[in-house]
């Protein structure tokens, strides 16, 4: 009996782990959104979405739901008001977006090893720099200019944090903030 209580309890304790995510808030507050109207006819865009991911500084494959990323980001591109049409398919367009995403992640490997080492006693933290990256061409191919905004997400893992769980920020509202803030500065900027 003792050690079915023992194997219940190491069972509980394993799926009991728990994260807390959050951001710094470092981006500034968006202005009008949508943004203005412009007195110019609008133009139509088609955008490139990629990614890239590095831990401590080292490059590391990541396999990121690329469409959802590119819905995510043509949305807020529709949104902003300053688009007749937002393509992800290549076809002629007045404007051709690359947006680059860059997850660069930074921890401490040894504390993660004892993190989960402990299932979770001994609480583990490592931040992940979002950085996405607006490179702006004209129909030509021509090079008009380009923005960037980061923010940066905390995450501490323990084991109480299992009850934090339900109001951890969500992913997407992030990269919706850092698109509309991008696109705010590319209109600041006369890019759009």
């Amino acid at each position: 009996m003792k050690k079915l209580i023992a194997l219940f309890t190491l069972l509980t304790s394993l799926t009991l782990q728990g994260c807390v995510t959050y951001s710094q808030n470092s981006l500034p507050e968006i202005g009008q959104w949508p943004l203005p109207e412009t007195a110019q006819a609008k133009p139509t865009a088609y955008i490139k979405v990629q990614t890239e991911y590095s831990v401590n500084g080292t490059p590391t494959a990541n396999n990121p739901n690329i469409t959802k990323l590119e819905e995510l980001i043509r949305k807020e591109f529709l949104e902003s008001g300053r688009f007749s049409r937002v393509s992800t398919e290549q076809e002629a367009s007045d404007l051709y977006v690359t947006v680059t995403l860059r997850n660069q992640e930074t921890g401490n490997l040894g504390l993660a090893v004892v993190t989960g080492a402990t299932f979770f006693l001994v609480p583990g933290k490592f931040d992940n720099t979002l950085v996405m990256d607006m490179m702006f061409r004209d129909g030509d191919g021509k090079k008009l200019g380009r923005v960037e905004k980061q923010e940066v997400l905390t995450t501490w893992m323990h084991l109480l944090f299992v009850f934090a769980l339900p109001f951890n920020e969500s992913g997407d509202a992030i990269l919706t903030e850092l698109t509309k803030s991008n696109l705010e500065a590319a209109a600041k900027n006369d890019l759009i």
